[in-house]
C-alpha cells in the first residue's frame, strides 16, 4: 500500500510539472517585457537605497521631486504608446496579410490564358494524391493541423495554447471553365478557411482545416512553366502561395473596407482625446 501510494504521488507529481512546464511557455517578446520590469524594479531599490552613487540619481530625483507632473504626462504617453505598440502588431507584415493585399490588388485570370508571373485564379480543385487527415482520418488534399493545451480558470472556462502548428498538400490541380493547371503546393498557407473538424480528449485540443476534392477555390501565386507544362508554384518575390474558399474571400473583401473604416476612426478619435488631454 505505501509503495502504491508513493508512486501514484511520484505519478501525480510529474503530471503537475508537465502541467507547470507547458503554462510556463512564454514568447520571447514575453521574457523581454518581463525581464525589462524586473531590470526596472531592481533599479528602483538600488537606487533608494544608495540615492547619489547609482547612475541617473538626478533624473530619478527630479521625477520623484516632481511625481504629479510627470504622473500627468504619463497618463497620456502610455495609452499613446500602447496605441502606436497595436498599430505596428496589425502593421506587421504576415504571408496571410500579403495574401489578403495581393488578391484584392490582383484581377482574376483564366486558367488557358494565364502569363508567367504573379497570378490569381479561381476553380475546382481535383485530388491527385489523397492525404489522410490526423483527426477525422478523411481523405483530402491537404491540411492544416493544429494541438492545442486546454487550461481551465477557476471559473470553469477554458483557454487554448497552441503547443504544435502542421500544414501538409499533395500536389493537385486546379479547374475552371477553360482548362486546369497543375500545383506544386511546396510552401502553401490555407488562409481564410473555416476548421474542420475539432477532437478534444483529456488536456488536447485536435483541430483540422482541409482541402477538399471539388472544393471552390481562389489561388494566388507564381505562373510558371516547365518544358512547356504550365503549373502554379510559390513566388519568391512575395513569398507567397495562398488558397482561400471562393465564398470566404468574397465576405472578406466586402467587409473589410468597413473594418478599415471603423478603426481609422478608432484612430482619429483617439488622437484626438490625447490631444484635448495635452493641452
Amino acid at each position: 500500500m505505501k509503495i502504491e501510494s508513493i508512486n501514484t504521488i511520484i505519478k501525480k507529481g510529474a503530471q503537475y510539472i508537465k502541467k507547470m512546464e507547458n503554462k510556463s511557455k512564454i514568447s520571447k517578446t514575453g521574457y523581454i517585457i518581463i525581464g525589462v520590469m524586473l531590470f526596472c524594479f531592481l533599479y528602483f531599490i538600488l537606487w533608494l537605497i544608495f540615492k547619489e552613487k547609482m547612475p541617473l540619481h538626478s533624473f530619478l530625483y527630479e521625477i520623484s521631486k516632481n511625481y504629479d507632473s510627470y504622473a500627468e504626462r504619463a497618463f497620456v504617453i502610455l495609452p499613446l504608446v500602447f496605441f502606436i505598440a497595436v498599430a505596428l502588431l496589425l502593421l506587421r507584415p504576415t504571408s496571410a496579410k500579403r495574401f489578403l493585399r495581393l488578391q484584392a490588388a490582383l484581377p482574376t485570370s483564366k486558367i488557358q490564358s494565364l502569363a508567367k508571373g504573379l497570378v490569381e485564379v479561381e476553380g475546382t480543385l481535383i485530388m491527385e494524391q489523397p492525404l489522410i487527415s490526423p483527426v477525422d482520418r478523411e481523405e483530402c488534399i491537404g491540411y492544416y493541423y493544429t494541438i492545442e493545451d486546454i487550461d481551465k480558470d477557476s471559473d470553469g472556462r477554458n483557454s487554448y495554447s497552441t503547443i504544435h502548428r502542421e500544414t501538409r498538400c499533395s500536389p493537385f490541380q486546379i479547374k475552371d471553365d477553360t482548362g486546369i493547371i497543375e500545383v506544386v503546393p511546396e510552401g502553401i498557407e490555407l488562409i481564410l478557411l473555416d476548421q474542420t473538424n475539432v477532437s478534444s480528449t483529456g488536456s488536447k485540443r485536435y483541430t483540422e482545416t482541409l482541402l477538399k476534392n471539388g472544393q471552390k477555390v481562389l489561388l494566388v501565386g507564381y505562373a510558371d512553366a516547365d518544358n512547356g507544362s504550365p503549373f502554379i508554384r510559390k513566388d519568391n518575390h512575395y513569398r507567397v502561395l495562398g488558397i482561400t474558399s471562393s465564398t470566404g474571400i468574397s465576405m472578406w473583401n466586402k467587409y473589410q473596407p468597413l473594418l478599415r473604416s471603423f478603426m481609422f476612426t478608432c484612430a482619429a478619435i483617439l488622437i484626438i482625446i490625447i490631444y484635448i488631454l495635452i493641452q
